[in-house]
Formats: C-alpha cells, sequence, structure tokens
C-alpha cells in the first residue's frame, strides 16, 4: 500500500457518511497514513455521530482567518448583486425568502474559502467524501482540481429512482467507487464517467456483517433491547416518507395483524423525520401495539441482525442491506405508488394491502419461496458486487493505486537494443505503425488503402502481429512491410514495439480499420507538434473530428461539424486521435511513446496531453481524411484491474485536464421533463 505517511481529509456529513467512509479511514490509518476528519456546521449536527463515535475532527470554519474573511465579503458582495438579478427574473426564486438565500449564499461562499485555507495550512495528499452531489462535495471537488488533488468519493445508498443529480455523480471524481454494476449502469445512463467507476463492493456492509451478524451478538442486541431470545423478530424499515405518516388508521391497519405472543415488532424510523412527529406517531403506535419498540436514532444495522423477517415502507437503502443479511424481504409501497419497488426486482414478497400478512405467515411455516430465492443471488452481485469482506481492501488499493500514479510522467523512451535510436533513421521516411489485430477484413482494408494513397517518396510498413492467426495472410504481402511478433492486445505496447522496429522520421500510428485517403500537410505539422485528421463513418458522417473532454474531464471523439452546437470545440480539438495519429520520431521519444499502463481508448488523449506537457503543439487538419470501414481493438478484456488502465489516465493528469463547463448542452435532452 501506498499510503504509508499521507494525507488523506475525508468529509463526514450525516451518520450514513460515516458508515461507508470510516472503515476505509480507520484502516488507511492503520497502515499509516495521517487521516483528517472535517466537516461543517450546519442545522443538522453532522458532527454528532463523529463525537459519538469518539473520533477527533475540525470545522471547515477553524481555518478561518483575515484574508478568508476579506474574500467571503468581497465575493458575497459581487454574487448578491448578480443574484438579486436572477432571482426577480423567475418566480419560484421570489418564494425563497431573502433571509435563507442570504444564510445559504454566504455559507457557501465562507465554507469555500475555509475549505482552501485548509488546504493551503494541511496540504492534504487525497481528499475523500461519499459523493459530490451536495454543495461540500463540489467545493472539494473544485478545489481538489485546482490544487492537483486527487479526490475520491463513494455510493451513498441504494440509487432507485432517477434524478438529474445523477448527471454530475462524477464531474470532479478521480475514481467513483460503487457497490455494483446496478448503480454503475444507472450512473452511465444519466451520463456519469464509466471511466471514473471502481466497482468495490460496499465497505459498510462487509464490515457490518462481520461486527453484527454473529449469534453472540445477536444474543447481545435483542437483551439491550428487552427483547426475549425465543421470539421472532419482525423488523420494519421505514422510510421518509412512511415515517411522517401522523394518521392512526394505517398503522392500526399495518400492526393489529402482527399482535401475537410469539412475535416481536421492532420499528426503525428514518433519519430525515423530525423527532417531533416521531413522538406523536410513537403514541399512536403503541395504543394499537404496546409492545412493539420504536427505534429512533438506533444503530439500523443492530435492527437487521436481529430480525427474523424484515418489512420494508417505502424505498430506503435498509431494505437492500436487508437482503444482503440473508433476512426475507416483504414490501410495502411508497405513499404515491402502487407497484413495490422491491417486489417488481423479485427480491421481496408483497404484504400490501396493509395488514395483509399472508406471504409472511406462510415463509414463516414453509420458507421462502423458491422462485424468490432464484433471483436473490443475482441480484446482490449486481447490486454488492462480492460479500467477501474485503470491499474496504478493494477501496484502499484504487486509492494507494491513484497516488502511485499521480503526477509521474515516462522518462524519454530508448529501445532496448540500440541506445542511439534517436539519432539513427532516415530522414523523410514515413513510417506506418499497424497492429494486426485478429480481423483480416479490417487490416486488408488499410492495407490496401495506403498502397493507392499514401504518395511520400519513402514509407513503410511496420506490422505488429498479434494475433499468430494472420500470419498465414501476411506472409502472402509483398512490398517494404517490416514484420514484428508481440503477444497480447494492449494497443499501447503495440504501438511502442513497432515504433522501436521501424526506422522512418516520421510516425504515423494506424489502428486496422482505417482507411488511409487524404494526408497532404501531415509532415509538415508532425516536425514540431502531434498530428491527427478527419475520420469519417463509411457515409461520410463524422466519426472522429478530434478530441475534446467533456463535463467529466472525460476525453470523447468530436462528432459534430464546425457551425453545429460544438462548433466552438470541434474548430480547436484539445487532442487528437480515433484511431490515426502521427508525430515526428523526436517527439514520440521525448515523451516516452504511449502509455502501455492506460486502457486502449484513452492512450490517444494521453499522448497528447504528454506532448503539449513537454511544449509541443497539437494540430487537426481538416482537409485530410480518413475513414472507419471497421472498428477494432475497441475494448480490453474485463479482468480484476482492468479499472487501473482507466484510473491511470485520471490520477496521472489529476487538476491538468482540461473541461467543458457548458452542462446545459452535457445534459442534453436529460433536461427534458
Amino acid at each position: 500500500m501506498r499510503l504509508k505517511n499521507k494525507k488523506l481529509a475525508c468529509f463526514i456529513g450525516m451518520a450514513h457518511h460515516s458508515r461507508f467512509l470510516l472503515p476505509i479511514m480507520d484502516r488507511a490509518r492503520a497502515e499509516g497514513a495521517e487521516v483528517l476528519l472535517f466537516t461543517t456546521v450546519t442545522d443538522y449536527p453532522f458532527e454528532r455521530d463523529l463525537l459519538n463515535k469518539g473520533y477527533r475532527f475540525r470545522f471547515l470554519t477553524e481555518y478561518a482567518d483575515r484574508s478568508t474573511r476579506t474574500k467571503t465579503v468581497r465575493a458575497t458582495k459581487i454574487l448578491l448583486d448578480e443574484w438579486m438579478k436572477i432571482c426577480f427574473s423567475w418566480d419560484g426564486f421570489r418564494h425563497w425568502s431573502l433571509f435563507e438565500q442570504h444564510r445559504s449564499l454566504t455559507r457557501n461562499i465562507e465554507e469555500y474559502f475555509c475549505l482552501e485555507q485548509m488546504i493551503i495550512r494541511e496540504r492534504p495528499d487525497m481528499f475523500c467524501a461519499l459523493h459530490e452531489m451536495n454543495p461540500w462535495g463540489k467545493q472539494v471537488g473544485h478545489l481538489s482540481m485546482k490544487y492537483g488533488i486527487p479526490y475520491v468519493t463513494l455510493q451513498e445508498g441504494e440509487y432507485y429512482a432517477d434524478l438529474l443529480a445523477f448527471t454530475c455523480h462524477t464531474e470532479y471524481s478521480t475514481a467513483n467507487l460503487l457497490w455494483g454494476e446496478t448503480t454503475r449502469d444507472m450512473l452511465v445512463k444519466w451520463r456519469s464517467s464509466p471511466d471514473k467507476i471502481v466497482i468495490i463492493g460496499n465497505t459498510h456492509i462487509d464490515e457490518a456483517l462481520k461486527a453484527y451478524a454473529t449469534p453472540e451478538r445477536v444474543v447481545a442486541i435483542k437483551k439491550e433491547l428487552g427483547i426475549e431470545t425465543d421470539k421472532k423478530v419482525v423488523s420494519f424499515l421505514i422510510d421518509a416518507e412512511w415515517g411522517a405518516v401522523d394518521n392512526r388508521e394505517p398503522w392500526n391497519a399495518l400492526l393489529e395483524g402482527l399482535n401475537r405472543p410469539d412475535l416481536t415488532c421492532v420499528l426503525k424510523w428514518h433519519p430525515n423525520v423530525l423527532y417531533s412527529s416521531y413522538q406523536a406517531i410513537e403514541a399512536m403506535i403503541k395504543e394499537v401495539a404496546p409492545h412493539a419498540v420504536m427505534l429512533y436514532t438506533y444503530d439500523p444495522y443492530k435492527v437487521l441482525a436481529i430480525a427474523d423477517y424484515c418489512v420494508v415502507l417505502g424505498k430506503t437503502t435498509l431494505g437492500i442491506e436487508a437482503v444482503a443479511f440473508g433476512k426475507p424481504l416483504f414490501a410495502i409501497p411508497t405513499l404515491h405508488e402502487q407497484n413495490d419497488h422491491y417486489v417488481a426486482l423479485g427480491i421481496a414478497q408483497s404484504v400490501f394491502p396493509l395488514g395483509n400478512w399472508e406471504h409472511l405467515f406462510h415463509t414463516m411455516e414453509h420458507g421462502v419461496p423458491d422462485s424468490l430465492r432464484n433471483t436473490i443471488d443475482e441480484y446482490l452481485r449486481r447490486s454488492f458486487y462480492k460479500l467477501d469482506g474485503r470491499a474496504v481492501d478493494r477501496a484502499l488499493e484504487v486509492m494507494s493505486y491513484i497516488l502511485k500514479v499521480k503526477g509521474r510522467m515516462p522518462k524519454a523512451r530508448r529501445t532496448t537494443h540500440d541506445a542511439q535510436r534517436t539519432t539513427h533513421y532516415v530522414s523523410d521516411r514515413v513510417s506506418f505503425v499497424i497492429p494486426s489485430g485478429s480481423d483480416q477484413e479490417a487490416l486488408l482494408a488499410t492495407l490496401t488503402s495506403l498502397s493507392q494513397h499514401a504518395k511520400y517518396p519513402d514509407w513503410e510498413v511496420v506490422m505488429v502481429v498479434n494475433d499468430e492467426g494472420m500470419s498465414e495472410m501476411l506472409s502472402g504481402m509483398s512490398g517494404d512491410v517490416r514484420m514484428v511478433h508481440a503477444a497480447g492486445d494492449n494497443l499501447s505496447s503495440l504501438y511502442n514495439k513497432g515504433a522501436e522496429a521501424s526506422t522512418g522520421e516520421y510516425l504515423i500510428f494506424i489502428k486496422p480499420g482505417i482507411v488511409y485517403f487524404k494526408g497532404a500537410g501531415l509532415l509538415d505539422v508532425m516536425k514540431t507538434g502531434v498530428a491527427g485528421i478527419p475520420l469519417k463513418n463509411p457515409d461520410m458522417t463524422p466519426y472522429c473530428l478530434g478530441m475534446g473532454f467533456d463535463f467529466n474531464f472525460n476525453p470523447y471523439m468530436i462528432k459534430e461539424a464546425a457551425g453545429s452546437r460544438r462548433s466552438a470545440v470541434s474548430s480547436t480539438p484539445e487532442c487528437v486521435g480515433g484511431g490515426l495519429i502521427g508525430m515526428h520520431r523526436k517527439i514520440f521519444e521525448a515523451i516516452g511513446g504511449f502509455d502501455e499502463g492506460i486502457a486502449d481508448h484513452l492512450i490517444e488523449a494521453d499522448i497528447c496531453l504528454a506532448a503539449k506537457g513537454r511544449g509541443y503543439t497539437i494540430e487537426y487538419l481538416p482537409e485530410c481524411l480518413g475513414v472507419v470501414y471497421k472498428e477494432t481493438f475497441g475494448s480490453q478484456q474485463s479482468s480484476e484491474d482492468e479499472w487501473k488502465g482507466r484510473i491511470r489516465f485520471f490520477a496521472k493528469w489529476c487538476g491538468k485536464l482540461p473541461k467543458d463547463d457548458d452542462y446545459l448542452t452535457f445534459a442534453g435532452d436529460l433536461l427534458k421533463v
């Protein structure tokens, strides 16, 4: 691990922040990291859980000094002048009192400058937060970008509802650590960056199962709550909406049928319900179920541990966590829905309408139906990845890897057999470096196009054969083709091996399937920088017109021609590529070649950024042309550590990546109501 002697700054808010983050921070501290927990002053006491657990922490306002106060006053005056203009242009804002506006805006400005002062004083090596969809998460993210500090975020809970906020889940994160595929698919649908996502499992459930699920602990918790050990426990997991229902009739209908001597009902309230509301409801419930155990702030995982059966009212993350604990789940839909979320997922049985306990009583006698068991295992895999007790290990592995990579720039490349290669090449010769891949048709299309359209006086093809099945086809080729054999399908490695075997002054790297048509002016540009050309689809629609960086700092291929809604970006691409990219040999060797640790689809953006960092230009030649006849090397095989190729890119360029802040264009049709 690379966390020893590193300082981790971790933002903690509500109790569920600490549940997910503190297991990581505790382990990091045990491995030699210095951990700084910090929070903020709000109406809800964010510090309460840390105080109850005995953790030391800092408030952001502790870092206020004369300079932060001066900046806060100045920025507030400027913002309020503009805010008043915005506020009175839409009726909705006018209904938000000026007092509330001023308090909220001033607090956020003050905390931003206090956070910046904390960075200057504490010099953290990494920031961690549960997520970046709240004001503090965005403040940390923006300042992380400004100061080049890696930022690791997690998943807040079960993402069972479509939210526009998901478009902002990976904006500043270097890596976003999720529980499972289900959440990844949800976030990607909302245009979060798939390249920044790493699936590690649930850092709290893994630890909670170890801590709470032992027989000895269950006995102790029952004793703590005054529950007889021989009684069956039905735990009610209540969402925020149901928790605020102050009408007596629903609670009567729900609980009357469970007044049995062999059962104890335990009701756990959602933390967002006001205590005054809870007290009123508690009094009503005690009238119909006097022996029920009512819990407002109790540890929810103790409630899961002692449960023989769990009933979820509405939608709460505790519902799927109950399934992870191996508890039979029963469900009642949210107040405004008739169809139940958990029943639709195939992991719960319905006990709706209220008082209909047929499925519960049947399960008590006969066990969970086989049809339900068949879906639960797959659901757990997709939702929690692996319940193997190693989620914290995986989180620390990602964090360690980021710190290992951050700021590393490869040294100038030297070949293994010829240390003087940088001064020995054939002047004016162009070397086309092509990995063979496994698609004969795609490779022949590329080679044929070069024979027909490459107009250079002196050029060669360096074929990197990485599939021996292609050897027979290639053995019959004539002309100046140099063969190099290599193993694997890592595109960077194949390009580097081809460059090492080449003899040209100029290097053009092409993926098989690219049809080369016109390259006038390429050599002039390649003398001083990295060159790219327009790539079109067979129907001549744009495939790659240079590369830009989106709202998430993610590189993407520009597909809109100049004059379209992205015309400003299209006219000056940040990077070039798409399957064809060229540069002078001295540039290639000065920047260390292609980074073999980066995922295939990010290597062109990476080498362009490396070139820029050394003062070389990036040039897009709109008058040239290539056609993508067939896509190859599209994705690398998935493996346990494939995430490293993606996260390496963002860790390496932390704080240095361009960003398109045009959120309206980025979100696009997701904003439609």
